[in-house]
């Protein structure tokens, strides 16, 4: 059985045409996070240049290798388990690029760093980072919506919940990430686009 997650559905066109342009010239691209996997096969649908390796928690690999197999894509690799706290992530190989979406926000500050930390280990550099998902902008929250999801998110996870931008941009800068780009898209979601400078 495919899980669907409705979120994906309403955003996946969006976020596929916004990552069009900073994996235009990348082959291998490793998904942090891929969850239902909804995004792993749309993407890799539309972007066949890609190779495209979709990781999240062990639990999460079923659902993924359901909507994998079932779409059978050439560009669309297996789905491996990563937790992006453990020390070794169990990947040897070096990618093109790296993507999360809706990720940082489902996590504590702790594993965030993890995850900064460990995709700096795995990219070339000049590689692009592509990360999606709600943000607070200036200590604030930027919707209603955006709030209501951050106090839902607290009751699975205290230490989870928005996090400001700038304070994830001055993180990334400490794993040696630039922010180059950031692209508003619909239900006051953003993607930032990180180049891993080394």
């Amino acid at each position: 059985m495919k899980p669907v997650a409705e979120a994906c559905l309403r955003n996946q066109a969006p976020i596929a045409e916004a990552v069009r342009e900073p994996f235009a010239n990348v082959k291998t691209v490793l998904e942090i996070g891929a969850g239902t996997g909804q995004h792993a096969v749309y993407i890799a649908e539309r972007m066949p240049h890609l190779q495209w390796l979709p990781t999240d928690l062990a639990e999460a690999l079923p659902g993924i290798c359901a909507w994998v197999e079932e779409a059978g894509l050439d560009n669309l690799l297996p789905p491996k388990a990563l937790d992006v706290t453990a020390g070794d992530w169990g990947l040897t190989e070096i990618f093109d690029a790296a993507y999360t979406s809706n990720t940082l926000h489902f996590i504590g500050w702790t594993p965030v760093e993890a995850l900064f930390a460990g995709v700096a280990k795995r990219l070339h550099v000049e590689s692009p980072f592509c990360v999606y998902g709600p943000f607070n902008e200036n200590g604030a929250f930027t919707s209603l919506g955006n709030q209501g999801l951050d106090e839902w998110v607290k009751t699975r996870d205290p230490d989870a919940g928005l996090k400001d931008l700038a304070d994830i941009e001055a993180l990334a800068l400490r794993y040696g990430f630039k922010l180059e780009n950031l692209k508003r898209l619909p239900a006051n979601n953003l993607l930032l686009v990180f180049c891993f400078e080394g």
